[in-house]
Formats: structure tokens, sequence, C-alpha cells
């Protein structure tokens, strides 16, 4: 094959042509002025555990080390709380960075991935990046899992459960049934919001061969800031994962955190349920306003107006100081973050002005 020439006029010669022609993953704004209302990246409203700040200031008198490469305690304490073995127990720089490793361990440049739409864009970059295909199959008014997942040819299937933007989730007897009937391809179900749900479906990791089950602190515990998550499968598939990582992924102090964070559940819990109250009021109050909402097992909801484009509201509640989320994908819609009490009652008031 001839080789490029890069033009210097065009910097973007240089790059991989499926680099230079992708847009790139688009997160939500992220504004410096703290009187703003930031209902748009599902961050939650409450702070970690006070142990968190302990645990990260105690980790800084050993700074001038690396840290521990496969995080064992964390992998450990993932173990305990789960009933897995901690050899299946991979830890990275939020579960977005396992998503990557993930891909680039199974997928070769035009494989096919599968998964439901609309559901996280991410998954549609990181297959850009793999110079692989991306097959999207729609979702039903119900976001049941698409019948074609069970047969559709790919080397691998994405399903976020519980789903974003949707805030809906599926039952575990529907993803043991995908799995069993994938044993073809690797089967990744993505829980990035599952401790604001009913129920999870974690220990798949272990119970079928060909699943991958990731996790995030962003959400429950309170730890955007700190980028931790981990992903739960067989010793095998996490041998093979880890021979692509980096081999200090996770900071000495993102460890520290994350471990302290996972060693208080309570505090963790209680913030899930303020959440969860929360929720149910805003979704109650949106209906009464008029909006459709989908019933979330997250720490947002989906409210739309069939038919109607929100960009105009998205917009008008941007100006007076609040931000919530918009999507192309779905012009009806916004999804809007459970934020605290006065923050949620800030919200419905703005929203409900003509």
């Amino acid at each position: 094959m001839q080789n490029r020439i890069p033009d210097p006029a065009a910097p973007s010669s240089y790059v991989r042509p499926e680099i230079a022609a992708l847009e790139g993953y688009v997160p939500g704004e992220q504004p410096r002025d703290p009187r703003v209302v930031k209902l748009n990246t599902n961050e939650n409203a409450y702070p970690p555990s006070a142990r968190v700040r302990s645990a990260i200031v105690e980790a800084c008198d050993r700074l001038q080390l690396y840290p521990d490469p496969s995080a064992r305690a964390v992998r450990e304490r993932v173990a305990e709380l789960y009933g897995v073995d901690a050899d299946g127990v991979v830890v990275g720089n939020g579960s977005d960075e396992i998503l990557s490793l993930i891909l680039r361990a199974v997928v070769d440049p035009g494989d096919a991935v599968a998964y439901g739409s609309p559901t996280y864009s991410l998954y549609d970059t990181l297959v850009a990046l793999q110079a692989a295909r991306s097959v999207r199959v729609p979702y039903g008014d119900d976001y049941a899992i698409p019948r074609e997942l069970f047969s559709i040819p790919a080397r691998l299937i994405f399903v976020c459960n519980p789903n974003a933007p949707s805030g809906t989730a599926v039952t575990r007897a529907e993803l043991d049934a995908l799995a069993i009937a994938r044993r073809d391809v690797l089967l990744v179900v993505d829980e990035a919001y599952v401790d604001f749900a009913d129920a999870c479906a974690t220990t798949m990791g272990i119970e079928h061969p060909n699943v991958v089950v990731l996790r995030t602190l962003s959400k429950s515990y309170s730890l955007a800031g700190l980028r931790v998550g981990f992903a739960i499968t067989t010793p095998a598939l996490a041998t093979e994962l880890n021979k692509v990582k980096d081999s200090y992924n996770v900071s000495r102090l993102a460890q520290a955190g994350a471990l302290a964070a996972l060693e208080d559940q309570d505090a963790m819990l209680a913030h899930v349920a303020r959440v969860r109250a929360t929720r149910a009021r805003l979704g109650e109050r949106l209906c009464a306003l008029g909006y459709v909402v989908a019933p979330s097992q997250t720490n947002f909801v989906l409210a739309r107006r069939p038919g109607v484009s929100l960009l105009p509201t998205k917009e008008s509640l941007q100006r007076r100081g609040i931000l919530v989320r918009w999507f192309a994908e779905l012009p009806d819609a916004l999804r809007i973050t459970v934020g605290t009490d006065a923050e949620i009652d800030r919200l419905l008031e703005e929203i409900a002005r003509p």
C-alpha cells in the first residue's frame, strides 16, 4: 500500500482517515459559573462519603510511588460486595475506559458492533475509533431488548441497562436469554446507573462465559470527578482485557477514594434513596405539566412532548441558568438529571413558564 504524504497545511492529514472524519463524542456542558443549575450530565447531586476525602489526603503521602497496577484492594472489595472472584474484576479510569479496552481487545476493523438505539452515544465514537461498524437497532416504545439483537451478525453487543437516555430497564431474565442465545459474541451489559434501579444483573459476569458487566462509581457513589469504574467477568476474560490496559491506569488517589467509597455503603444508599424520592416527584410534576415521562430507573428522567421540538425549551432554560440535555436524535425530548430538591423546584418553576 502506498504511503500517504501528509500536507502540512492540513494537520488532519497526519492522522488516520477514520479519525479525521470523526466528529468525536461531545460531553455535556461544564459551566464555570457555580450559580448555574446543572442538570445535564447525570452527576450525583450529593457529595461522596466523608471517608473519601480522608482516604485521599492520606494517600497524598505516597504520591512519589506508582499506584497498584491492578488496583487489588478495590478489586477485592468489589469481589466481597458482589460475591465474585477478584481475578475477574478489572478496574478502569471510569467505565468508559473499560469500554475502550473491550473494543481494542475484541473488535477488528470492519467488525460489526450492535446495540439498541437511542443509547449511550459514546458507543458510536468508540466503535468508529476502532474502524468498526456500528449497527444501531431501533428500540420500540417499551425499550425492550430489540429482537434483532438475538440473531444479528455482530462481533460484540452492548446493552446499556438501565438505558441512557431513556432511563428504562429490562429484566435480568431478558438479559440472561440474550446471553444464552448469543454465545457466539461478547455481550457487554453497561450498568452505570443500576444502583438507582430496582434490580441489577451484576453477577451475570461470572455466570455467563461471554458476558462483561460494567459498573461505575461516578453516579451512585458521587465520584464523577475521580474517574473510577470496574468490570466483572470471568478471570480468563479479565486476563485478556488487562493485556491492553495501561500499566497504571488508575491513580493512587483514585484507588484510595474508590476503596473508601465502596466501604461506606450506607452513605451511597442514603443518597440513592434521596435521588429516587426526588425522581418520583419530578416525574409526577412533569406529567402534570403535559410531558410524557418514561419510567426511570436512573438518576435522570426523559421528558417528551411527542412531535414537538424541545430545543427552544432547552435554550430558554439555559438563558435562565438551568442546563438540561437535548439530543438531535430525540428532538422532542429533554433528559433532566435529578438534582437536589431545591434545584428541581427551580427547574419546575421555570419549565412551567410559557
